[in-house]
């Protein structure tokens, strides 16, 4: 069989004689040739064979050309392109010098001004290269060479031209797509890979800004920012959920002004990274030298949440952002659980006490191990053994409630105290060579005793059975031999799988964050728990939830995503019928349909099947208000709270039924505490600012939303900016609404979305016209927060008009 070389060779014909091999990346294998026309010396980069099956040549030449149009002093160029046999490949010139990657393996260590020069340069590169609408997709010390004082970057677009290139079936793309990831291809590196990379999801710029602050941190550090991982799948979880220590803790050098921008760079969440490498650049002039600490984070705008904020800014249907991760590894967690008996309220002293000490709360597995990979998997068994504990005749309190209390910094005692229990469940679990171990005991929440303790070894397969085993014996120890009974029969195998399951996890946890990324993300989790175990209902069911919310998310996709939710709800209870969470999204997706009935049924049927589950009380809540029956709203909205109480998203459903009901006072207390707990939850500042609108407090209003508005992306149709439009035009501040309207007229490609406020707002500024327009196009297009606002003052105005109050009682039956 013919060589590489001899085939490159032969390709290459007299244009090019072929010196020398150097060592390749991860995509490609790289070869030395002097172009014999013009007397230069080239680098001829052919794309490996393992990653070039399915790749079409022309289509990769195509996207390679869009990459050579960068010309800029930091980039290194694209001279040409072609395919020798099957494998394409691409040329360059020859850059004497070093790669980053080995000045560092030097051990020569670089020092700040150093570092800041190599950073720089790149983000120079970067600018240009966005500017021109190209994203490298994988910066890394190796992609960045050392020549002459300057660092430039190499390789801009082939990432992108690969995967963009292929023409694979799904399957073989699947295949593919793990080998890129595995090997620094197409979706990255996994060292310098950004969070949405890690879960498949759509990147843009902000990926390589995310990798430019890997770098960096790397660079300043001296070190990885993620050091001391075993494969990829460890260093993926720890780009999805650890925070690095501060650089000012590595490096005495650093200033503060300096790790507060590689620390914004290196946020999880896109929107709260740079906006722009620019701003990056922008960043690194204001930090002239290295002691430059005195106004130089504030002249950058380098302001960055801290670690317990960023979680909490993220969270949403009470869940707080916990560790997961792309598959099953080991070692050690904490574990804490806390459950209330069902029983009836009573005003009895005694029976109130008797309930307290029959009770237990649950909380997130803490992992020992020290490895924060590995979190997820004892926060999934925690929550999984919640489960299970619910089905024993006791009502448990929160999945997530006392992690939330957790994450707050409260210790075990003043979590049990807030949630009202007696016992907390402590203990570890410890897995390893397909086993797991845990050890459990029941502890007093009074006075800390142990009450119970015992120890369990099983396969790791197992796990669902083990957690119903420990769910039967708690129950039997607080309730006695019912409890236990109750929970022998609830042993079910949701899956073998532990990929699949460790990708269900990760995706609940995402979901649990309740942004427009991270849902997204969730659904490609989801989907890919699916694809490895078809039988696994559980995850199909999360899928069907998860597309369900999108609407509230990505303005105007109900129409579409609605049909996508039930079809996968479908699948998952024609696996498994109990599944409460693919009822839910049935529910969900009706109630976007203004099929309110269905949604309604749907609703009660997910309930009795799950009732510790606080999303399916609280999006039943906006269903009823919808249809105005407020009474049985407020029981929903109570039933949520009991299930979570300690969850904002929780709380908001209720405050957003007393802004409805007219009941503006008690709105704005019910938001304060919220915000009190969390200023920055977008949902509750959002509810707070119409509230104190109809107070008449205007400037307070429009203060409160554009604060709001501040954290929130303004790339594409916000609520908040309708919200606030609306409440400007009530100011009495007709050119601020307009402007505000302008903006999410030109962030939706030239037309104003869909909104349902919007129609509101025309309305106050005297465009009745426009407002029956509106309407009419919201409820056409499904604005989802018609579903809960529709009865509410700001389109009292309106419906005074016969032909808006028929279009607005068209979807309210």
């Amino acid at each position: 069989m013919t060589d590489l070389r001899t085939q490159l060779q032969s390709t290459l014909g007299d244009g090019y004689t072929l010196e020398r091999e150097l060592g390749g990346g991860g995509m490609s294998r790289v070869f030395v040739a002097h172009e014999n026309a013009l007397g230069r010396t080239v680098v001829v980069k052919v794309i490996a064979p393992e990653l070039a099956e399915g790749v079409s040549a022309e289509r990769f030449a195509c996207e390679v050309k869009l990459a050579a149009r960068l010309q800029q002093a930091n980039i290194v160029p694209v001279i040409s392109t072609g395919s020798s046999g099957s494998l394409p490949y691409y040329t360059m010139p020859f850059v004497t010098g070093e790669s980053l990657r080995a000045r560092l393996a030097s051990g020569t260590r670089l020092t700040v001004s150093q570092a800041v020069s190599i950073l720089r340069d790149v983000a120079r590169a970067l600018s240009y290269a966005h500017a021109q609408g190209v994203v490298h997709r994988d910066i890394k010390p190796e992609n960045i060479l050392l020549s002459g004082g300057t660092a430039v970057v190499t390789d801009f677009g082939i990432a992108k031209a690969l995967s963009a290139s292929r023409t694979l079936d799904d399957a073989a793309a699947q295949a593919a797509s793990t080998s890129l990831t595995q090997a620094g291809g197409s979706i990255g590196t996994p060292a310098y890979m950004a969070p949405e990379q890690a879960v498949g999801a759509d990147v843009d710029h902000r990926a390589d800004i995310y990798a430019w602050g890997v770098v960096a941190y790397e660079l300043l550090a001296g070190a990885h920012p993620f050091t001391a991982k075993a494969n990829s799948t460890q260093m993926i979880a720890a780009h999805l959920t650890e925070t690095p220590a501060p650089l000012t803790s590595r490096n005495a050098d650093v200033s503060p002004a300096l790790n507060d921008l590689v620390q914004r760079c290196l946020a999880k969440d896109a929107t709260h990274r740079p906006a722009s490498a620019d701003e990056v650049l922008q960043a690194l002039d204001a930090i002239a030298t290295p002691s430059a600490v005195t106004g130089s984070a504030a002249r950058s705008g380098a302001t960055v949440p801290s670690g317990r904020r960023r979680n909490v800014m993220l969270l949403a249907g009470g869940v707080i952002a916990i560790a997961a991760v792309v598959a099953l590894v080991s070692k050690g967690w904490r574990v804490g659980v806390a459950l209330t008996p069902s029983a009836s309220p009573t005003t009895a002293s005694n029976a109130a006490a008797a309930a307290v000490n029959r009770s237990i709360a649950v909380l997130p597995l803490a992992n020992l191990s020290g490895d924060k990979a590995d979190d997820f998997f004892g926060i999934g068994l925690a929550e999984e053994m919640t489960r299970a504990l619910s089905k024993t005749g006791v009502r448990v309190i929160g999945r997530s409630s006392a992690g939330a209390l957790q994450a707050r910094g409260m210790d075990e005692s003043a979590i049990a105290r807030e949630l009202g229990v007696g016992s907390l469940l402590t203990g570890s679990v410890q897995r390893a060579a397909g086993q797991v171990r845990v050890n459990v005991s029941l502890v007093s929440a009074t006075d800390g005793a142990v009450t119970w303790t015992e120890k369990y070894d099983r396969p790791l397969t197992n796990v669902f059975a083990l957690q119903d085993e420990i769910a039967r014996a708690v129950a039997t120890k607080l309730l006695g031999a019912l409890g236990g009974a109750r929970a022998a029969q609830a042993t079910r195998v949701e899956t073998v799988d532990p990929e699949a399951y460790a990708w269900y996890l990760q995706g609940q946890v995402l979901f649990g964050r309740r942004t427009a990324q991270t849902v997204r993300q969730s659904i490609a989790l989801f989907e890919r728990a699916v694809a490895r175990d078809p039988s696994f209902a559980r995850a199909q069911g999360a899928l069907a939830l998860a597309i369900s919310a999108i609407p509230f998310y990505e303005q105007g996709t109900a129409r579409t995503t609605a049909p996508l939710a039930i079809a996968a709800a479908r699948r998952a209870i024609a696996l498994d019928s109990t599944v409460a969470e693919a009822w839910g999204a049935i529910g969900s997706a009706k109630s976007s349909l203004w099929e309110n009935l269905e949604a309604d049924a749907n609703y009660r049927r997910a309930q009795m099947l799950d009732s510790s589950v606080a999303t399916l009380w609280g999006w039943h809540a906006l269903n009823l208000i919808h249809m105005g029956r407020f009474e049985e709203a407020r029981d929903r909205t109570a039933r949520a709270q009991a299930a979570e109480p300690a969850s904002l998203i929780a709380r908001t459903w209720a405050a957003q039924l007393l802004m409805t009901e007219r009941r503006y006072r008690e709105a704005d207390s019910a938001t304060r505490a919220i915000l009190a707990m969390d200023s920055t939850y977008a949902l509750a500042l959002d509810a707070r600012g119409e509230v104190l609108s109809y107070l008449g407090k205007h400037d307070d209003a429009v203060a409160v939303l554009t604060r709001n508005l501040a954290q929130l992306p303004t790339d594409r149709p916000n609520q908040t900016e309708g919200i606030l439009a609306y409440v400007l035009a009530r100011a009495g501040k007709p050119a601020e609404s307009r402007a505000a309207m302008n903006h999410l007229r030109r962030v939706n490609g030239g037309e104003l979305p869909a909104m349902a406020v919007l129609a509101a707002t025309f309305e106050v500024l005297g465009d009745h016209a426009g407002a029956v327009d509106m309407i009419a196009r919201a409820v056409k297009q499904s604005d989802n927060w018609l579903q809960m606002y529709n009865r509410a003052e700001r389109y009292d105005a309106l419906r005074k008009d016969p032909r808006a109050d028929a279009i607005m009682a068209s979807i309210e039956k």
